[in-house]
C-alpha cells in the first residue's frame, strides 16, 4: 500500500472532494501485519528520547516594568502564553526583523 503524504497551510479550507476521501479513510481499516513489534529495549529508548524532546530549559531574561506587568494581565497561564508566543516568532521572522 502507497502511503501519501499531503501538506498544507493550517488557514487553507479543504475542498468537499478532500474532505469525503478523508471520511472514507477514517472508515478504512488499518493494516499494521507490515509493522514489528518493539522489544521492550526499543520502548523504553523511544520513551526516553520523547521525554528529552519535550524537556523545557529554564530561561531569564530582563524586561521593563511596564512589559510584565502588560503580560501579568493576561492572568493566570500569561507565561504559557508567553513561551507559545516565542515559539511562534520561529515561524514569522518578520517579526523578528521588525524589532532589530
Amino acid at each position: 500500500m502507497a502511503m501519501a503524504h499531503i501538506t498544507r497551510d493550517k488557514n487553507q479550507k479543504l475542498s468537499r472532494e478532500a474532505l469525503k476521501r478523508l471520511a472514507a479513510l477514517d472508515k478504512r481499516a488499518v493494516n499494521t501485519s507490515d509493522i514489528p513489534d518493539a522489544d521492550l529495549g526499543e520502548l523504553k529508548t523511544i520513551a526516553r528520547l520523547t521525554r528529552e524532546k519535550r524537556k523545557k530549559k529554564m530561561f531569564s531574561l530582563r524586561l521593563a516594568a511596564e512589559t510584565i506587568e502588560w503580560w501579568q494581565g493576561l492572568g493566570s497561564g500569561y507565561t504559557r502564553v508567553m513561551a507559545k508566543f516565542l515559539d511562534e516568532a520561529k515561524t514569522h521572522p518578520e517579526w523578528v526583523r521588525q524589532c532589530l
